[in-house]
């Protein structure tokens, strides 16, 4: 025994030490894995700015003069003139050499215009085409036109000269009148898009190490990527939210919470985007990359992190073998305590202050709903009962101050028993209690049965009316009680005497007992030849079902009467009662209107069972 719990101990322990150990490495390893998450986000995020910006620089300085060009040219007095009269015969002239001039210092040597005046689109200063406005295509004209910014940039397909994609550098050419700056006229510098790409990409768009880089308008459309198909293979211009799903969607929304010039990044599915405005041309640009969370592996910081752990663990190894040595001397003790309270059948627990099971002895865990299935110590004692008897005398117990005495009764299984239960505590400062409880049902049913005929006596009878009636208020239950009395009793105990009356009575007494099936069921004897049967849960057609029984079976028994006033054989009367308890009613109601119905059955000629009339 004391083997067996020395080894329960120490399996206790080390279970205990190996589970926080797990515990410190697990939540340490989550804290760690989190911060380095940060750090490597963090990281990632600046490594992905810094190219971001480098690209933005790159590409401002290729596109800003071409910008700067295409917007002077519609800012030009003679160009102006020449678009409000295209027709005159000295301005046009002199207008298209001066548009062709700017043509020439553009990279691409290409420019283009429309003017409202004659709805006419030129390139190089030849006429390519006549401004439709039923034409879907030519719906960027009017676009360009009533804006308010000083240039836009479009990127879509060319079907008139060269029949490519480009990106096109638009500017509104404006009359200042005295209503104000009007549009009449576009001037366009177009870039192929292949060239534009390899501003970003490189001639060859070989895929960076930083990551995929993407140029996206106001409108969250794509309007640069690696992939040109991307943007020239769809009928209509690729979305952020389309390509990125959630993410440009909060790509989007970001953009319109935040100022215009503020980057931002942020992790989605383990790919981290970053955005950095391009306020110069009205776009933004989102460097895409995976974060690389394997790199925590490689880093010097895990290395460190993996011999704390390595010394903790060394710590608890420590620690564990410091216990056992001073948990010696308690296991031996605690095995000899198993080993004596295993043997008695007394029933033992000590609980700390919390009523949670420091011990418990063999005898009491046997009694437990848990014993086969689970440890009790550690656990709440009320909670190891299902029993109510049993709960209720502990509940007293550990409610209790210093010493603590009382005798409880409780029923187990489909028995009545009795516990002399004792509580202490374990020390002044009420850091626990020792509980014992003592079955003494085998003396307590010396003084709860009548001598003669084993049945219930009086007193017992009414603490068990008071119990029954009690669970009858609480279940709402109907609650029928018997008063039965052996007719002409008197007459026969005269002329056979007092033996021959207690046999009768113990014959009655079988009989009644007999009729009391239910463990529930109380057979009592009130005194003299006066005999009771409490029936719970019973309503008054049964209650009379049982008396009338009764009744029957001590006629059978045909036993003669002499001298009974004309009748021959003994015979038996009784009172039914019937009530569904409340609590405005008192539990001796019952028997008192049982008696009254034994009364009327008398005076009605004895023999017979006379019941309630309502209850």
């Amino acid at each position: 025994m004391i083997y067996r719990l020395n080894s329960t101990i120490k399996y206790t322990v080390v279970v205990f030490s190996v589970f926080f150990f797990f515990f410190i490495l697990t939540s340490g390893g989550v804290i760690f894995f989190h911060v380095m998450r940060n750090i490597i986000i963090a990281r990632s995020a600046k490594e992905s700015v810094r190219f971001a910006e480098n690209k933005r620089l790159h590409l401002e300085s290729r596109l800003n003069r071409e910008i700067e060009l295409t917007v002077r040219l519609a800012e030009s007095p003679l160009v102006r003139h020449f678009f409000l009269d295209p027709d005159d015969p000295v301005i046009r002239p002199l207008g298209v050499e001066e548009i062709l001039a700017y043509g020439k210092a553009f990279s691409s040597g290409v420019v283009s215009w429309a003017c409202d005046a004659d709805g006419r689109y030129y390139e190089g200063g030849a006429h390519l085409t006549t401004y439709d406005p039923d034409d879907a295509y030519h719906q960027w004209y009017p676009a360009v036109r009533d804006q308010k910014e000083s240039f836009s940039l479009n990127i879509y397909y060319d079907r008139f000269a060269a029949e490519g994609w480009y990106l096109h550098i638009n500017a509104p050419v404006r009359e200042h009148g005295s209503e104000g700056a009007k549009g009449i006229g576009v001037v366009s510098n177009r870039i192929a898009l292949t060239v534009f790409l390899s501003f970003l990409y490189g001639v060859d768009c070989a895929p960076p190490p930083e990551g995929e880089l993407y140029l996206f308008n106001s409108g969250g459309e794509i309007t640069a990527a690696r992939d040109s198909a991307l943007i020239t293979g769809a009928a209509e211009k690729p979305l952020l939210s389309g390509r990125f799903a959630e993410a440009g969607g909060k790509i989007a929304s970001e953009i319109q919470r935040l100022a215009p010039d503020s980057p931002f990044s942020f992790v989605d599915d383990n790919t981290q985007y970053t955005v950095i405005p391009i306020a110069s041309l009205n776009w933004h640009m989102v460097v895409v990359r995976p974060v690389a969370f394997f790199l925590i592996l490689g880093d010097s910081v895990t290395i460190v992190f993996a011999a704390m752990m390595g010394v903790v663990f060394l710590v608890f190894v420590v620690f564990n073998s410091y216990i056992f040595m001073l948990a010696k001397p308690i296991i031996i003790l605690t095995g000899i305590m198993d080993t004596i309270f295993s043997i008695t059948p007394n029933l033992l627990a000590v609980v700390d202050e919390k009523n949670r099971v420091i011990y418990m002895g063999k005898a009491m865990r046997e009694m437990t709903d848990f014993y086969k299935t689970e440890k009790c110590e550690g656990k709440a004692i009320l909670d190891l009962f299902n029993n109510e008897d049993m709960r209720a005398m502990l509940s007293e117990a550990i409610q209790q101050r210093g010493y603590f005495e009382t005798i409880h009764k409780a029923k187990i299984g489909d028995k009545r028993q009795f516990f002399k239960v004792m509580a202490n505590d374990i020390d002044s400062n009420f850091r626990g209690k020792f509980l014992l409880l003592t079955n003494v049902t085998a003396t307590m049913m010396y003084g709860l049965t009548d001598p003669l005929t084993g049945l219930a006596n009086r007193w017992n009878f009414d603490q068990y009316l008071t119990d029954e009636w009690k669970r009858a208020i609480r279940d709402r239950l109907p609650l029928s009680f018997l008063m039965m009395d052996l007719d002409m009793f008197k007459c026969y105990n005269d002329a056979y005497g007092h033996p021959q009356g207690d046999q009768m009575l113990k014959m009655v007494a079988g009989v009644i007992a007999r009729a009391a099936k239910r463990p529930a069921d109380l057979a009592v004897r009130m005194g003299g030849e006066e005999f009771g049967l409490l029936l719970p849960n019973t309503k008054q057609s049964g209650a009379l079902e049982i008396a009338e029984h009764i009744r029957r079976e001590v006629e059978k028994t045909r036993v003669p009467l002499a001298g009974g006033e004309g009748a021959t054989y003994i015979t038996i009367s009784v009172g039914v009662a019937c009530m569904i308890p409340t609590l405005q009613t008192k539990a001796d109601a019952l028997v008192s209107a049982s008696d009254r119905r034994l009364y009327e059955a008398k005076e009605q000629g004895r023999n017979r069972v006379c019941p309630q009339s309502r209850y």
